[in-house]
């Protein structure tokens, strides 16, 4: 763990492990996660092995390799974002699963 020691006190814990861990936790939700699960997503797609359940079936099946405790809620937009930008396509349906290929309005 830290450097040179094998056992730590609780205040280095609090005030050196857990700002490290909860940084990293921090990185895998705001950039790691969102692209995993669209990849997840726009792969599953492709190859037609995603059933029509709900979006958020498939999202919690993505991110349990994590083992991250996240709000599926905030990761939706950035989800729809990459994507969009990424995949071209567009989630028509999150209660049974569907999407279409992007179009520009």
């Amino acid at each position: 763990m830290i450097k040179g020691k094998e056992d730590i006190t609780d205040k280095e814990f609090e005030e050196i492990l857990l700002p490290f861990y909860n940084n990293y936790n921090e990185y895998l939700i705001n950039f790691v996660i969102p692209d995993t699960i669209a990849f997840y997503l726009a792969n599953g797609h492709s190859r037609n092995c995603l059933s029509d359940c709900p979006l958020r079936n498939h999202i919690n099946s993505a991110i349990d390799v994590f083992n991250v405790k996240c709000d599926i809620n905030k990761l939706i937009p950035q989800i729809e974002l990459i994507l969009r930008i990424k995949y071209n396509l567009k989630i028509i349906s999150k209660n049974k699963l569907a999407f279409k290929n992007w179009e520009n309005d």
